[in-house]
């Protein structure tokens, strides 16, 4: 036993002897007890690693050269397929024990591990926005580590990083109480940031179910898709909307904000009405569009590295292109441009800020980090403020017209006032035959003209109303459906104004056989209907049936002699169910076909399974 401790010791101070060298080529970090974050850049080194082979027991065991970063400016390294390691030695100047916390202020680092060897064994955390959300050892939207120290105590970390995105590896290291405030706070801004995108989505979207005005659809889809993509810039899509999607977490940056490019050139469009204004542009746009929408797709299936490139190319290809738009715009007067050109040119001079930051062409600050968020927050209001005076000046617009129509309306008045005394008894008159003429006018739109009987349209009218009623008071409604059997040879033997006669007496058979609540219509031809309304059931609505069939089956009075014509009747009943005037037109219509195929002359019942029952034998 005793051996075995002396061993282990032995191990230990041999890993802390080799991490102590490993880490002597920069001065240690000290870490006191102020809130303050402490910058580490000036106190870590850099070793790339192309191959990523590299391990910690390689770096423990022969320690290649690491590069100091103090001459740098910040630690961002662009888009590379490398392999990073930092090594950071610190050393607790605090007189009691505590815990700092090591933040990587960059969230869209895709793996972050650090190592830390000590007397007590290896430490390993791991984050990252590939791995999900409840594999991180610590919990945020950023790549935070808990780094505890004792008093005096001095350790060495390591960090390797690898990112298909911008390696951007600036980082904070803070008290544990300090970063618990400093990250509310960041949250709260967050929070506060996206509420206001929900917001004018939802006061747009609002807008365009009220106004239906393309312009607000688009706005909103614009906001939508830069949500999107912010979400994931932020960390904020991996913690709370997609924990475990972690190949999603990689797409929906590249994703949302090409997207969110191409559709903000369809709203240009539509806001610069660049079809009337500026043809040209129009045509521009219109392909800039097409290509944008294309890169989108092609986000989700390129490498994501090269998938963020297209990202950061397309956007600021598109907001310098829309930025010209809007400056041609100006310069032709186009309504509401200069207030485009302005919101175009915040997003422009973020994108711009973000897009040079990610080539490592800029510094990482608090400016180009959140350059993208700032330009577009001051965008986003900005067009809202300009769709607000659009809506503005189409509710003007809308006043004026009404003011005009007003205006002509008591010109109208006026004339109409200085005719009337000329000419007050010829208007009354006139205005009363119109009034006669237009009365005639919709009785006979709604009857046929040769029997007189409910047309069409008036049959789809009232069977609606008696389905309505007959439904509220659960009582059955029969429609009958009655075709003239042999009435075509009739026709063609006698001509048509004995034709017409025989219809004309049939129209008045049937208003003698149907009571004052039935309806008696003609559909066309030799067609015919009868709506009863109040029928007891199935029996009553056949007795009525019997009583029709009979009574056509008089003879005419067209022609001297006995000429008689029959009749095929088709009867549907609506049992008080919620059933449609077309299909109760249907189930008599195939009724009376089984009528005329079972010999004509006859009353056949819907949905009945026996052969139809000869009412009126021949």
């Amino acid at each position: 036993m005793g051996a075995g401790i002396r061993g282990f010791l032995c191990l230990a101070l041999l890993l802390l002897g080799l991490s102590t060298m490993a880490g002597a080529g920069a001065a240690p970090l000290p870490l006191d007890e102020r809130a303050e974050p402490l910058d580490p850049r000036p106190h870590i080194e850099v070793l790339r690693d192309p191959e990523r082979r590299l391990s910690l027991d390689d770096l423990l065991t022969d320690p290649p050269p690491f590069a100091s970063a103090a001459p740098r400016p910040d630690l961002n390294f662009g888009y590379s397929h490398d392999a990073f390691w930092l090594r950071l030695e610190v050393r607790s100047t605090a007189k009691r024990d505590g815990e700092w916390r090591l933040e990587f202020t960059y969230p869209s680092l895709d793996r972050v591990d650090l190592y830390m060897p000590g007397v007590e064994g290896l430490v390993h955390q791991q984050s990252g926005d590939t791995l999900p959300y409840r594999s991180r050892s610590i919990g945020h939207r950023e790549a935070v580590f808990a780094v505890p120290l004792k008093a005096g105590e001095q350790r060495t970390l390591y960090v390797r990083v690898v990112s298909e995105g911008s390696l951007t590896l600036d980082a904070r290291l803070w008290r544990a109480d300090a970063f618990q405030r400093h990250s509310e706070a960041g949250y709260a801004t967050l929070a506060c940031y996206f509420g206001m995108l929900l917001a004018l989505a939802a006061y747009n979207l609002l807008l365009f179910l009220s106004l239906r005005e393309p312009t607000f659809i688009l706005y909103v889809g614009f906001v939508c898709a830069f949500g999107i993509g912010t979400l994931s810039l932020n960390g904020l899509g991996g913690q709370y909307l997609w924990p475990d999607a972690v190949g999603w977490s990689n797409r929906a940056l590249p994703f949302g904000l090409t997207l969110a490019s191409a559709v903000s050139v369809l709203f240009a469009r539509a806001f610069l009405g660049t079809a009337r204004h500026a043809p040209r542009w129009h045509l521009v746009l219109t392909i800039a569009a097409a290509l944008e929408l294309a890169i989108t797709v092609a986000t989700l299936l390129l490498p994501v590295q090269l998938a963020l490139k297209c990202m950061s190319i397309t956007g600021l290809t598109s907001t310098l292109l829309l930025l010209g738009c809007g400056v041609g715009c100006v310069i032709s007067r186009v309504p509401g441009a200069r207030i485009f050109v302005l919101a175009w040119g915040m997003l422009l001079l973020g994108a711009v800020l973000l897009a040079l930051r990610n080539f490592d062409l800029l510094p990482t600050t608090f400016l180009t980090t959140n350059a993208m968020q700032i330009g577009s927050a001051l965008e986003m209001l900005l067009l809202s403020f300009g769709l607000a005076a659009r809506f503005n000046e189409l509710k003007r617009q809308k006043e004026q017209a009404q003011v005009q129509a007003l205006a002509a309306q008591q010109q109208v008045v006026w004339a109409l006032r200085e005719q009337e005394r000329i000419l007050e008894r010829r208007v009354t008159e006139r205005t009363e035959a119109l009034a006669d003429a237009n009365e005639r006018l919709r009785a006979l739109a709604l009857k046929d003209p040769l029997t007189g009987l409910a047309n069409r349209a008036a049959l789809k009218q009232q069977l609606d109303l008696a389905l309505r009623r007959a439904q509220r008071r659960q009582e059955p409604l029969a429609l009958m459906l009655i075709d003239l059997d042999g009435f075509k040879p009739i026709n063609d033997r006698y001509g048509h104004e004995v034709g017409d006669t025989i219809l004309r007496e049939v129209a008045e058979r049937l208003r003698f056989c149907a009571r004052e609540t039935d309806l008696p219509a003609r559909l066309g031809g030799d067609e015919f209907v009868l709506v009863c309304e109040s029928v007891k059931n199935r029996q009553d609505a056949r007795i009525l049936a019997q009583r029709v069939l009979e009574t056509l089956n008089r003879p005419s009075e067209a022609v001297p002699g006995q000429l008689c014509v029959g009749a095929s009747i088709g009867v549907s009943i609506a049992q008080g169910d919620d059933i449609g005037g077309g299909a109760l037109t249907r189930a008599a219509d195939l009724a009376m076909y089984r009528a005329k195929a079972s010999g004509s002359n006859r009353i056949c019942l819907a949905d009945e399974t026996e052969s139809p029952l000869d009412d009126h034998p021949r």
